[in-house]
């Protein structure tokens, strides 16, 4: 029997597959709240700069929600700080869920069975759960929270019992730093072990108080041997075969921040990007979505950067510009297809 929902969510993807086709606005990182109970060296939303700020409300994000909806489905990466200790993340994701694609990445510190199960019956697509490095003690000290390590693992596990569709999925992520490297295959294994699949990015100087991401020149051709050698690694094979150039040129350009994916802040502020916040061209909740859209549109035709190359913009953008399209589509279909529940 067809229920209604699958009609529902068949006509959003239908939807969704025409914008990307003609390359409009398709992605849209969502800042909660700027707050976390970890400290981490590649972040720096856990500091007194952003102590005092708001967080959005579950009835603003609704807003948020069917403005976006007037440009089209959008895939929603809920962030923070630590979206899990948003006290209503369940109705916020399930604003989200009701138009759009919510995913989320988070610590696993907060993950509980109730509130896993609760996340995947809103609407989440996707969690994953930042893990550093396969030692617990290297990740623990770069969180700065004791046992975060041994709760990041236990939040995969219960995140991957509660799903409560096979379209959701639950994947491990790593952002790759200039002294990880070697961590990541036992990571990846781990994630075999796990049933759950693996994914990474590229640490951005833009964040934290790391020096420098001096990651090895050669890394491209490291993680891409990873993958062929690891089916649980589903990154885009086209992104990971950019990490050299973007260590080697200080990030990947053109940058389609703008056009193709944007930024809204914890006051509905709405910016090419999490590193230009600073620069917002409207607020949406308060302007009309179409305008902020043309307005998105026009700082991305000025747009210089090329200072990153984080997996939010590197996987759109290997998507609709990179080389290789059957096999970097092939690598989506893996990183995104249905999994049965155990």
């Amino acid at each position: 029997m067809i229920r209604a929902r699958d009609v529902l969510e068949a006509a959003k993807m239908a939807r969704y597959a025409a914008s990307f086709l003609r390359k409009r606005l398709v992605h849209v990182n969502l800042q909660l709240l700027y707050d976390c109970p970890m400290r981490c060296r590649i972040c720096d939303f856990w500091t007194d700069r952003y102590r005092d700020e708001p967080a959005l409300t579950a009835r603003q994000v609704e807003t948020i929600s069917e403005n976006l909806a007037r440009i089209g489905p959008q895939i929603v990466s809920i962030g923070g700080g630590e979206p899990l200790l948003h006290p209503q993340i369940v109705d916020v994701v399930r604003a989200l869920g009701s138009r759009h694609f919510p995913v989320m990445i988070c610590n696993g510190w907060f993950v509980t069975p109730a509130i896993a199960r609760a996340v995947f019956s809103a609407g989440a697509y996707e969690v994953s759960v930042s893990v550093d490095y396969a030692d617990p003690r290297r990740h623990d000290s770069q969180r700065g929270v004791e046992g975060a390590h041994r709760r990041a693992l236990d939040a995969l596990n219960i995140l991957n019992q509660a799903r409560s569709g096979p379209w959701q999925r639950v994947h491990m992520i790593t952002v790759v730093m200039d002294d990880n490297l070697e961590e990541i295959e036992p990571l990846i294994r781990l994630c075999r072990s796990m049933g759950i699949t693996y994914l990474v990015t590229l640490y951005s100087d833009s964040r934290g108080s790391k020096e420098t991401r001096a990651v090895p020149r050669d890394v491209s051709a490291r993680l891409v041997a990873l993958k062929r050698r690891h089916p649980e690694f589903v990154a885009l094979r086209g992104y990971l075969g950019k990490f050299s150039e973007s260590v080697g040129s200080g990030g990947i350009g053109p940058c389609f921040a703008g056009r193709n994916l944007c930024n809204i802040d914890n006051r509905g502020n709405v910016a090419l990007c999490i590193d230009r916040m600073d620069e917002p061209v409207g607020n949406i909740l308060a302007d009309d979505p179409l305008v902020i859209e043309e307005r998105l549109l026009s700082k991305h035709e000025s747009n210089t950067c090329r200072a990153c190359w984080t997996s939010c913009r590197g996987s759109i953008e290997t998507l609709m510009y990179g080389g290789g399209a059957p096999a970097n589509l092939l690598d989506y279909y893996r990183m995104t297809r249905p999994v049965a529940i155990a």
